[in-house]
């Protein structure tokens, strides 16, 4: 087994706990899996997806059931990160252009979630495939940070749609 992977909790922020492994790491994903268990932490192991070193992540928000805005990152887990060291959670953080293909994906994702319309907030996260095409990495439906001081003309957005929502 030569691939990388990732093991993190399945709830968390900021990459708290999340750490990147070679194959030659087994003992030590050991280890951080029994720290988190021992802390009450339940922890998903997922393949690390080598397109985020070269295109980032993009972070697709939705608001209202529409497209609020978008935002890119870098690589976050770098190799030999120690999964109890603070991370930078989102190196080089800009505004981010969805393309086409990017946007179809993650409409995709959301049409999968019962009562998709209803939702007031979706994040799909997306990186490349080994195809160089787009693909969901995590798709989330309660999200602190909505990088509004990002996206500073997203904010009206996001008060109407709250409005609306306790409205109903």
């Amino acid at each position: 087994m030569d691939h990388e992977y990732v093991v993190k909790p399945t709830s968390g922020a900021g990459a708290r706990f999340a750490a990147r492994y070679t194959a030659d790491e087994h003992d030590t994903a050991v280890r951080q899996l029994a720290r988190m268990h021992a802390e009450g932490f339940t922890a998903m192991v997922q393949p690390y997806v080598k397109g985020i070193d070269v295109s980032g992540e993009r972070a697709l928000q939705f608001y209202g059931g529409r497209l609020l805005h978008a935002s890119r990152k870098g690589a976050v887990l770098t190799p030999g990160t120690p999964y109890d060291e603070r991370k930078v959670a989102h190196p080089g953080l800009e505004p981010w252009t969805p393309t086409p293909a990017e946007l179809a994906v993650a409409e995709r994702a959301l049409a999968a979630v019962p009562q998709a319309p209803e939702l007031l907030y979706a994040r799909v996260d997306l990186v490349d495939g080994e195809d160089g095409a787009p693909r969901v990495m995590e798709l989330e439906l309660v999200e602190p940070n909505l990088f509004l001081s990002l996206h500073t003309g997203s904010v009206p957005r996001v008060v109407d749609a709250i409005v609306a929502a306790a409205a109903r």
